[in-house]
């Protein structure tokens, strides 16, 4: 799999989320359809309600853009985790994550779904996002003492900054390239604020607004090749199981000793 690789009972996870992105299947906008997705995937998502999204483009040469995107959402009995099914995507979320395989059940489940409802659009991406807020048992008032629970390397452009004055905030964005059309985009930022994951559909705890880390990490495969590949299963969890190691190995190599005995509930 990867070094250090463990299952954190207390995981800081905020958001788990894995798309795939396809070209217009006209099928996905018929009611009929979306009816027959919602029957067939009833027992782990028994509610349904319709989504429509206005998505506004601006553009230099000429007037804004407007474009309505209608779908549907199926979301589970506690409201942890949902199915956004859209004519050009197929996004399924979850703030209460428990394994990649409960994560990759839901996603084939989806996708043989579409399958058998003669939904077979090319696939362009499929994506899998891992967002962490990480909160500890003591006041942050300089980012720089992150460095207690996170990498000094994600902080090390602090360094530039003026000696005995406190950081407020930072951000890093980093892109990798894992060859044959596959990345990860990792992002990780120290805020003082509420929570950035506020889904629309789904429940979290209450949280408090204060000082947290945020680690985002999104691996992902881009097909851009000369022939186009059908939507079905098999390449989807394909994908999703290559890139989920990246990302896991990479939360690993942002994380210290500290926040892993946090994250083991060895801290109070």
């Amino acid at each position: 799999m990867y070094p250090n690789r463990e299952v954190f009972p207390r995981a800081p996870l905020a958001l788990v989320a894995a798309e795939v992105r396809f070209t217009d299947a006209a099928r996905l906008r018929q009611q009929q359809t979306k009816d027959e997705l919602a029957i067939a995937l009833e027992d782990r998502f028994p509610f349904a309600e319709p989504l429509q999204q206005t998505d506004l483009s601006l553009t230099p040469a000429g007037p804004p853009q407007i474009q309505e995107r209608i779908g549907v959402v199926l979301r589970n009995a506690t409201s942890t985790e949902t199915l956004t099914i859209m004519s050009e995507s197929l996004t399924y979320e979850t703030t209460a994550y428990a394994s990649f395989n409960e994560l990759l059940e839901a996603v084939t489940a989806a996708c043989d779904a579409l399958v058998a409802a003669k939904v077979r659009p090319a696939v362009r991406r499929v994506g899998l996002r891992y967002i962490d807020e990480v909160r500890v048992p003591e006041p942050i008032s300089d980012v720089r003492h992150w460095s207690k629970w996170i990498s000094p390397q994600l902080l090390g452009q602090l360094d530039v900054g003026p000696e005995g004055i406190p950081a407020t905030m930072t951000q890093v964005i980093s892109t990798f390239d894992l060859g044959g059309g596959r990345g990860i985009n990792i992002r990780a930022a120290a805020l003082n604020q509420g929570p950035v994951v506020v889904p629309q559909f789904l429940r979290r705890p209450p949280i408090e607004s204060g000082p947290f880390f945020v680690l985002d990490f999104d691996g992902f495969h881009v097909f851009a090749g000369a022939e186009d590949v059908q939507l079905n299963s098999e390449v989807v969890r394909e994908t999703l199981s290559a890139v989920h190691a990246p990302c896991g190995s990479a939360f690993q190599r942002s994380i210290t000793d500290e926040a892993r005995r946090l994250f083991r509930g060895e801290l109070s």
